[in-house]
């Protein structure tokens, strides 16, 4: 549908697809994050946005609503990629000046620049609009030459003021690898895009010289196709995108419950229940949707802090161990765990013997076994006393 499109549907809407999979991801799964990991959230959603309209599909649907019709999808998709280079910049400036009035007073020029952009850009296909084209690419002329030059300045602009940055030790204070890679990633892409534009300043040049060549007319149209199209930015910003898949993967994981911490509250969480049924007072309850909010490292802070305490609570109920369960652990167990199991078997008893009861703790302060080696004996120390309680009954019956 725009001109110069080259590649089947079938390979943009792939790509497309991608970057929007990535991008949902990251807006719904990765919302509570840094400010840097909001502008990046940010970036993405306006990228994303220009991607689907750039697909023809989508555009000629979008085109029936918007006023104006394609010429004004056209220049939306290009203003949200222009958007999407400020956030680009104000990540630059964040790392720059830190959270800081500089930093914001700056970041609001940028973002007032490129709505600047955007309205230049519907003044400049104003005459496409009127002629009923389908975008200012169709109508030439020195409003598409203008077109090209502002949107390819931002790229320029946003890679040497990052590359500024970094030749003076500032942006690379980026705190980990992930963040380090976006930045290099922005340059590189900021890089790519600047070419174009470099290139066309060589042709200027050559032709201001007296040089006549047919380098100029072609680099032109070389670089008003790609940007008509999209499809070379849909490609490279693809490429950008896959930087993200890493944490948007660890955001399902987490989602999923199969991240290392979720799989260590999963390990404690026998001990947890046995404990925290002996000793409820120690959970601390929350509304449904608070839960939802708390983060696995949280989740998991918490049910080891309910283990430590309830595990206190459980230890002052204790009582001397029944002989046919001391047999057993002498019979049973390797004598350097001995005592270990001793002690959590203390305290498996107790904990069972709790619920529903009265009683006063039996002594003022215990012993409490650290969680590693409660985590370790307790589901042997239970099995012990579950089979001393089986062989009792045993006994009862024969008799």
């Amino acid at each position: 549908m725009w001109p110069y499109d080259h590649m089947p549907s079938w390979i943009t809407i792939s790509a497309t697809a991608f970057i929007v999979v990535i991008t949902v991801i990251r807006l719904v799964l990765v919302r509570h994050t840094t400010n840097y990991g909001r502008l990046i959230n940010t970036l993405l959603g306006l990228d994303a946005a220009a991607a689907l309209l750039r697909e023809p599909v989508i555009a000629r649907r979008v085109a029936g609503v918007v006023p104006g019709g394609l010429p004004t999808v056209f220049d939306i998709w290009h203003w949200l990629t222009v958007m999407a280079w400020a956030c680009g910049l104000g990540m630059a400036l964040f790392h720059g000046y830190g959270p800081t009035t500089r930093y914001r007073v700056r970041f609001r020029i940028v973002i007032g620049l490129a709505v600047a952009v955007g309205i230049a850009f519907l003044i400049l296909s104003d005459p496409a609009r009127a002629q009923g084209m389908s975008s200012v690419a169709n109508d030439g002329g020195w409003r598409f030459g203008v077109y090209i030059l502002l949107y390819s300045a931002v790229p320029v602009i946003v890679s040497s003021y990052y590359y500024t940055m970094k030749s003076r030790g500032k942006v690379w204070r980026a705190t980990t690898v992930r963040e380090r890679i976006v930045v290099a990633a922005l340059v590189a892409f900021g890089a790519l895009s600047a070419l174009p534009i470099c290139s066309i300043a060589i042709a200027t040049a050559l032709d201001a010289t007296g040089i006549t060549t047919a380098f100029g007319p072609h680099v032109f149209d070389v670089v008003s196709e790609a940007l008509t199209s999209g499809e070379p930015g849909l490609f490279i910003f693809a490429a950008v995108v896959v930087v993200f898949v890493p944490s948007s993967a660890q955001a399902v994981m987490r989602l999923l419950r199969l991240d290392r911490e979720s799989r260590a509250a999963r390990r404690i969480y026998p001990l947890w229940r046995d404990l925290t049924g002996a000793a409820p007072q120690v959970v601390f309850q929350l509304k449904p949707a608070d839960n939802w909010k708390v983060s696995p490292q949280e989740r998991l802070h918490r049910r080891r802090i309910e283990i430590h305490d309830a595990a206190e609570i459980v230890a002052r109920h204790v009582q001397p161990l029944p002989a046919v369960v001391d047999e057993l652990i002498e019979t049973t167990t390797h004598e350097e765990d001995q005592e270990h199991i001793r002690l959590v078997a203390e305290i498996v008893l107790a904990a069972e013997r709790m619920p529903g009861t009265t009683d006063e703790p039996a002594i003022g302060e215990a012993y409490v076994p650290d969680e590693q080696t409660l985590l370790r004996f307790w589901q042997p120390a239970k099995a012990l006393v579950h089979a001393t309680n089986l062989t009792a009954q045993q006994h009862l019956l024969d008799r």
